[in-house]
């Protein structure tokens, strides 16, 4: 019994230690991170969507020379737009985005020099 609630406490500590804590936005936006650590921020209004781009530490990431695509699901809509370097770390799309609290996007970004990486994002 005491081996058991040993192993229990073991593991419920070592998912303590490795976790990393909640994505905490700093634009309004929403974000995840892809499996490479990079994360995003989207903001997403009526004519403009925005990506800002940091690493797993929070740091920001230079977004020069940096390629994406978004993609916006809402009900049956679906709008994808081109996303390019726009200022230090953010990438930027222009265009009518209609969303909702339902929307969900996809958010495609290379980094110079780097492979592609996807992430997935439930807007609020």
């Amino acid at each position: 019994m005491k081996r058991l609630l040993f192993a229990a406490s073991i593991a419920l500590c070592s998912n303590l230690v490795l976790a990393d804590g909640d994505l905490k936005p700093q634009q309004g936006g929403v974000m995840a991170e892809a499996k490479s650590g990079n994360r995003i921020e989207l903001v997403v209004s009526a004519d403009m969507a925005m990506v800002y781009l940091s690493d797993h530490s929070g740091n920001t990431i230079e977004s020069k020379g940096s390629t994406g695509e978004l993609t916006l699901l809402t009900g049956t809509e679906k709008t994808t737009a081109s996303l390019s370097a726009s200022g230090t770390n953010t990438l930027m799309a222009r265009g009518k985005f209609k969303t909702s609290t339902e929307s969900k996007a996809i958010v495609k970004f290379t980094l110079p020099g780097k492979t592609e990486e996807q992430v997935r994002l439930k807007l609020k």
